[in-house]
């Protein structure tokens, strides 16, 4: 019998929340949660050890994590865009995972379940990506420990997409448009957290 791999999920929680006008990952939903103690309590949910990836600009975030049983990983030149921050978290992650599960804190769509689901179909030779019902691909994304290195060097806002290019990947659908539903703007919060 082969043993479960061993993966953690890295919460990109970085960005600097430019076109919301505030600081999103700090607005409070419907149960009173910011929207960033709530991811990080739905990636918990899903029994992996969670990192998170914050600016260092942003203490109010730390304390977030501060207060869970989540690991921060400051990322000094998050100012700079998605590429910096994931290729600064990705180098301080521990030794020993099988694979990483990138999630993106400004998805609130994305359930336990979800994250559960993309786990189950690690595979250590291919990305494994959620995806709509009609295969649009989108977030979490799970990325096995042998392509880590791909993320050495990422600049400005090039994310995993352009780290991970060319490589096969898995498909794994997801329910409603969770794979793809963002938050980027207070009309979009508004109606997210009127859904919920």
């Amino acid at each position: 019998m082969t043993a479960a791999p061993t993966l953690a999920i890295l919460i990109m929680a970085a960005g600097q929340s430019r076109r919301m006008g505030r600081d999103k990952l700090l607005l409070r939903g419907p149960d009173g949660q910011t929207m960033l103690q709530d991811r990080i309590a739905t990636a918990m949910a899903a029994g992996h050890r969670v990192f998170v990836a914050l600016p260092t600009d942003r203490p109010d975030r730390l304390r977030v994590v501060q207060a869970s049983a989540a690991t921060p990983l400051p990322c000094p030149n998050a100012a700079q865009g998605l590429g910096h921050s994931l290729s600064e978290a990705v180098r301080q992650l521990p030794s020993g995972l099988d694979g990483i599960v990138i999630m993106l804190a400004d998805m609130p769509a994305i359930s336990s379940d979800d994250l559960s689901r993309v786990c189950a179909a690690f595979d250590p030779d291919r990305v494994v990506r959620g995806a709509t019902a009609d295969r649009v691909p989108g977030h979490p994304v799970l990325v096995p420990s042998r392509f880590f290195a791909r993320f050495d060097g990422l600049v400005g806002d090039c994310g995993a997409q352009i780290a991970l290019k060319g490589l096969t990947d898995h498909l794994v659908p997801l329910p409603n448009k969770n794979a793809i539903s963002d938050v980027d703007t207070l009309a979009e919060w508004k109606i997210w957290s009127n859904q919920h």
